[in-house]
């Protein structure tokens, strides 16, 4: 009779090969045509292995290589998907048998029992139970924890190219305004010659207080901008600091100024039809959408029953001294069915808030591929129009340079006004000043198309495998 039952649940739950729900299928993201896919100063060929080497900078590349082993957010992604990983582990074992090992035992003295006797039962053996997935509610509770655990990666993904590109914008913020703290020190150094020979002249006769005083309130201009660029600059160490998984300050003996020139070559982009495949966040909005979909069966099978066996193997005795003894062997085996055949309103309102959540989740796709495409449009353009920028700069801080050298040599000898030495050092420092930040603002505006193109050509998968690693002692 037991075997007939087996046998029966068995063949029931191999025929029962269907699942209710929707059935989730994940279409192919199309290529997508960028508007800015070939802006000026880039090229369809591949970045390298990982793009943030292209600037040929060894601190740079130190940061980066850091940040992607101690970052925090890193390290809570990481945890993330080992706890995905776990509980995807737990639910694809739910649809087998679960089986426990137990020993037990009762001594009970009966109201009525004559002499005060007391009734000894010890059982030793093994439990056993099974719900039978008939309607797949507990295959779509392991095909949502899989989408759950590949949105994890994905947003583990995600996090390491962020990280990447929040050091490198912060590293060349931090070069860009050093050099500009050079500029301003460099022109300061030139004001105070310029100071000193206005006030030199007027001793002489030749000069007057106007070009005395015009000459100290520009020289304090300048002097009283260094303080707000020196603030600049610690907080970009700071952030460099943090971003590696340090304390403020850790990092400053390794950051003294040093040259960081704009990115000169033409900027390799790989496929940009393959926008969407690339960036992380789009994969994981898709797999968040997956998993919904998939919680949506797990609710519609709830409108059905559960049917179950449970089962013990092993001995059962009333003498705990003979309790192993073959006489004593004992089994059972307890169909049961569950359903909440009067509850069906709870049942089916949560449903219809899962319903709710995987529609949220698709507009929430939706929404994830849009921005993308806005973000990879805006780092194109901006890195073309920063190009085209410093171009300019370029160009304005040449002539600016030699303006001043010109007016600096009529002064001396007397043959231009002090007005035009002092404009054309205002000129030649406002160029300097944005040659510096134009500079800087061209491998930050590469820097945001890596990470708007998903961290195209990086090998963001070796992340998944650092979320093995070990807590940091």
């Amino acid at each position: 009779m037991v075997i007939r039952i087996l046998s029966v649940a068995l063949a029931t739950a191999l025929l029962s090969a269907c699942a209710v729900g929707p059935d989730y299928r994940a279409a192919a993201p199309a290529p997508v045509q960028l508007h800015n896919a070939q802006a000026p100063g880039t090229v369809a060929d591949s970045p390298v292995a990982q793009w943030w080497r292209q600037f040929d900078d060894p601190v740079l590349e130190r940061l980066v290589a850091d940040a992607l082993l101690a970052n925090p957010d890193l390290r809570i992604a990481m945890t993330r998907v080992r706890a995905a990983r776990a509980v995807f582990g737990e639910r694809r074992l739910e649809p087998w048998p679960h089986v426990s090992a137990g020993a037990a035992g009762e001594r009970t003295r009966p109201p009525d029992a004559a002499g005060g006797g007391i009734d000894e039962v010890y059982s030793l053996g093994f439990d056993a139970a099974w719900e039978l997935d008939l309607f797949g509610r507990l295959r779509r509770g392991a095909q949502a924890a899989r989408a759950d655990l590949q949105a994890e990666q994905a947003g583990l993904e995600d996090v390491q190219v962020s990280v990447a590109a929040e050091v490198a914008r912060n590293y060349f913020l931090l070069r860009g305004t050093q050099k500009r703290i050079e500029v301003a020190e460099r022109t300061l150094s030139n004001l105070g010659q310029t100071q000193r020979l206005t006030e030199t002249r007027e001793e002489l006769g030749a000069g007057s207080a106007l070009d005395v005083h015009s000459s100290r309130a520009r020289l304090k201009a300048i002097e009283a901008g260094i303080p707000l660029l020196r603030s600049t600059e610690a907080a970009a160490r700071y952030r460099l600091a943090v971003l590696l998984g340090l304390r403020p300050g850790a990092l400053d003996v390794h950051l003294a100024p040093r040259p960081a020139p704009a990115y000169a070559r033409p900027l390799p982009l790989g496929d940009t039809r393959e926008l969407l495949r690339q960036r992380p966040d789009v994969r994981a909005a898709e797999r968040r959408l997956a998993a919904a979909t998939a919680q949506v069966g797990v609710a519609t099978a709830d409108l059905f029953p559960r049917i179950g066996i449970r089962g013990f193997a092993g001995f059962l005795s009333g003498d705990f001294s003979g309790l192993v003894a073959g006489r004593n062997e004992a089994w059972s085996v307890a169909p049961s069915i569950s359903w909440a055949a009067f509850d069906m309103g709870s049942v089916r309102a949560r449903l219809r808030a899962v319903e709710a959540g995987a529609d949220g989740a698709a507009v929430q796709y939706e929404k994830t591929v849009l921005l993308a495409l806005e973000d990879a449009e805006n780092a194109l353009q901006g890195y073309a129009r920063q190009q085209e920028r410093l171009r300019i700069v370029v160009e304005q801080a040449a002539s600016a340079r030699e303006a001043e050298r010109l007016a600096a040599a009529g002064y001396r000898e007397g043959a231009s006004d002090f007005l035009v030495l002092l404009d054309a050092q205002r000129s030649q420092l406002a160029a300097d000043d944005a040659l510096a930040e134009a500079e800087a603002a061209v491998n930050i505006a590469a820097v945001a198309v890596y990470k708007a193109l998903g961290g195209a050509g990086t090998d963001t998968r070796q992340g998944i495998a650092a979320a093995e690693l070990p807590p940091r002692g």
